[in-house]
């Protein structure tokens, strides 16, 4: 699935489904577990990874920033273990400019980064 031009992301879609359950207190669908706004989606190796998450950093974590973000690196892994858990987050946060910091306990924003055989990365 793509996005065009006027389309919202995935995080304005489930941001509204969030808000909509919540003020009608009614569920949208009886077979929803989990929603994951997945935002990038790429093969699971370090490289790519670095590659995929450049153009979310921009957007989300600017150099040129105000107040800088405190920010956490969520990992999760399943059906791939081939890959190093803590290279991969470090690779992650090697990746977030100067300003913006780690925060593991109250951070402003949250990277996921899931793998189920390829990788897919949300910022929430």
């Amino acid at each position: 699935m793509r996005r065009r031009g006027g389309d919202p992301g995935p995080r304005e879609i489930v941001q509204r489904m969030m808000t909509t359950a919540a003020s009608t207190r009614k569920h949208m669908s009886r077979f929803i577990l989990r929603v994951l706004p997945i935002e990038v989606s790429c093969y699971a190796s370090e490289e790519e990874i670095s590659r995929a998450i450049k153009p979310l950093v921009e957007q989300y974590f600017p150099i040129e920033a105000e107040n800088p973000q405190k920010f956490a690196v969520l990992y999760d892994a399943r059906a791939n273990s081939g890959i190093d858990r803590m290279k991969i987050i470090n690779s992650v946060a090697k990746s977030i400019p100067g300003p913006h910091k780690v925060d593991l306990n109250k951070p402003d924003k949250s990277i996921v980064v899931q793998i189920v055989k390829s990788c897919e990365i949300a910022i929430k």
